[in-house]
Order: structure tokens, then C-alpha cells, then sequence
């Protein structure tokens, strides 16, 4: 049998190698302790289970999701949006409920990358900004961050002839694995570099609840100019302890999420009412399940910082 040329350009995605150690270590008796995707060890919080559970009981939802999101489940991201930084989006027009933020990721490639597009990727940084970009037949080209430049990429150190090729430019802030932040000034750097070449800014803020010691991380969204060229993915995997639930969400130019819509709607069927409905109580209700999470691994880094 032979595989697709595209398989075989993959490399192997790093956190199922990891998965594959990690098992070979519990099964030999080792204590183990991961340092590999990041899934949170603590429970998801009971008012979204039970939110789970009410909506599981509900035949409207044993149908078809609608592939944009439920209007509800996009209200409460775009109420989130404006309770967390004053961002105004139209629910209609500027959000998307996603199968986690990874599919999104993954699927914008296919919105605006063809063969030879360059798509821009920090590196190190999530795997799948360069295999998204691999299986969509573009060029990744990957922008180190160095701790002499805080972790942030040298925009001014990457070629032009990349540049003006380059479809997808993707940000990570805060950023995994390195815990580096970004400050509005880069921000601005970002649109103007997409501004002037016409390209898409992708931002990863999956981890944009959790920030430690009175620090608040800004969205990308809130830099003038950045709403016309970009587009925030995140997710409610890190910020409530959901990873299994699968479900995140995409907001941003109104061009860009149409785009983004129409490739989805060519490949999956939405996300589970059931999980939005629960999404929608982490969404809305009280947010200090969050700040009871962002103390424990407060807590956390500082023995582990003290060591």
C-alpha cells in the first residue's frame, strides 16, 4: 500500500512520541512525571458538569450541531471577549466555535495557504502551526525565539523574499513551551508587518487566562489595526480544565472567520450542542473555579522555581 507523498513528508507529531515514552516508562514501574502536552491535572469544574449533564438530557440536542457554533455558545465567547478586554464582536460574523482550537489551527492552512505559500512559525512552538501548513501544501519557515530577544521573534531578520511569499504569520503569547509574554509594542510591529505584506496573523492564546503574579495578558485583538489582518484562536482546554471536552473558538476580521467557516463546513459537523451548552456555564458563570487554578500553579512554580 502507498501512502500519500504528504504522510510521508510528516515528521512524527512530537506529543504522540512523548505519549509513547511516557507509556514505556509507567508500564516499566518508573514514576513518571510529564513534562509533555500540557493537559491539566485537575478537574474540570462541577458547575460545568452539571451543565453537561442538563443539556445531555435535551432531545434538540441529540441532532446535527450547526457548523458555525450555537448563537448562544458564540454570544458567551463574544461576552467573554468584552468582560476580559473590552473587545466588541459580532456573534454572527466574528466568532467560531471550534473541535478544540487545534482543528482550527490545523484548517486555517486550507482557508488561505496553497502550494509555495510560506507560513510563517515560531519555533520551538506547537507542532501542529508547521504540519498544518505541510499538509496544505505550503512552505513553513520556522522563526527562532532566543532568550536574548525575550523569546519573541526578530521580524526584521526575516527574509524578504519569505516575507512577501508568506500567507500565515503565527504569534504565540503567552507563549508554550517557553512562558514568554508579549507586550502591545510587538503587537504593533505584527500589524504593521501584515498590514504592509498582506498577511494573515494567526494567534495562539490558549493560554491567555493563565498569567501569574497580578500579570494580565493582552489580547492581540486589542492593538488598532491588528482586527483588519488577524484572527485569535483559543480555547477552553487550559482555562477550565477541558481538555477532553474539545472545544474552543476563533474571533476576529469577519473575512477571516467566513473563511475559516467554509472549510469547516466541508469537513466536520460542528461541536456538540452538549459541550457547548457546558461551555457556555464556563463562559458565563463565576470565573473563580480560574483563579482558584491559576493558585494552585502559582503555587507550583514556586517550588518548582525554588529548587
Amino acid at each position: 500500500m502507498q501512502v500519500a507523498q504528504r504522510i510521508k513528508n510528516l515528521p512524527p507529531y512530537l506529543f504522540a512520541e512523548l505519549d509513547r515514552k511516557i507509556s514505556k516508562g509507567k508500564k516499566a514501574d518508573r514514576d513518571v512525571i510529564t513534562f509533555g502536552m500540557g493537559d491539566p491535572d485537575l478537574p474540570t469544574p462541577g458547575h460545568i458538569i452539571e451543565a453537561c449533564c442538563e443539556a445531555a438530557k435535551k432531545p434538540e440536542n441529540y441532532r446535527y450541531p450547526s457548523y458555525e457554533g450555537m448563537p448562544e455558545f458564540r454570544s458567551a465567547v463574544a461576552e467573554r471577549c468584552r468582560r476580559d478586554f473590552n473587545l466588541k464582536f459580532d456573534p454572527r460574523k466574528e466568532v467560531i466555535a471550534l473541535i478544540g482550537s487545534k482543528e482550527g489551527i490545523h484548517n486555517i492552512n486550507f482557508a488561505f495557504v496553497e502550494k509555495g505559500d510560506v507560513v510563517l512559525y515560531p519555533d520551538p512552538g506547537y507542532p501542529v502551526y508547521k504540519t498544518g501548513a505541510l499538509f496544505a501544501g505550503g512552505e513553513p519557515f520556522a522563526m527562532p525565539l532566543s532568550k536574548e530577544n525575550n523569546f519573541l521573534p526578530d521580524l526584521e531578520v526575516v527574509p524578504k523574499q519569505k516575507i512577501k511569499k508568506a500567507k500565515l504569520l503565527w504569534i504565540n503569547y503567552p507563549n508554550n513551551p517557553t512562558a514568554a509574554i508579549a507586550d502591545k509594542a510587538f503587537y504593533e510591529e505584527v500589524v504593521d508587518l501584515a498590514a504592509d505584506n498582506e498577511i494573515v496573523v494567526c494567534s495562539d492564546e490558549a493560554y491567555s487566562a493563565v498569567a501569574f503574579d497580578g500579570y494580565k495578558a493582552p489580547c492581540f485583538l486589542e492593538v488598532k489595526g491588528a482586527r483588519e489582518v488577524g484572527i485569535v484562536f483559543d480555547s477552553l482546554s487550559k482555562t477550565y480544565n477541558m481538555t477532553g471536552w474539545r472545544i474552543g473558538f476563533a474571533c476576529g476580521s469577519a473575512e477571516i472567520i467566513e473563511a475559516l467557516g467554509k472549510v469547516k463546513t466541508n469537513v466536520d459537523s460542528g461541536v456538540s450542542q452538549i459541550i457547548q451548552e457546558a461551555a457556555i456555564a464556563a463562559l458565563l458563570g463565576s470565573q473563580d473555579c480560574v483563579k482558584q487554578n491559576i493558585r494552585i500553579y502559582q503555587e507550583r512554580r514556586d517550588v518548582l522555581s525554588a529548587v
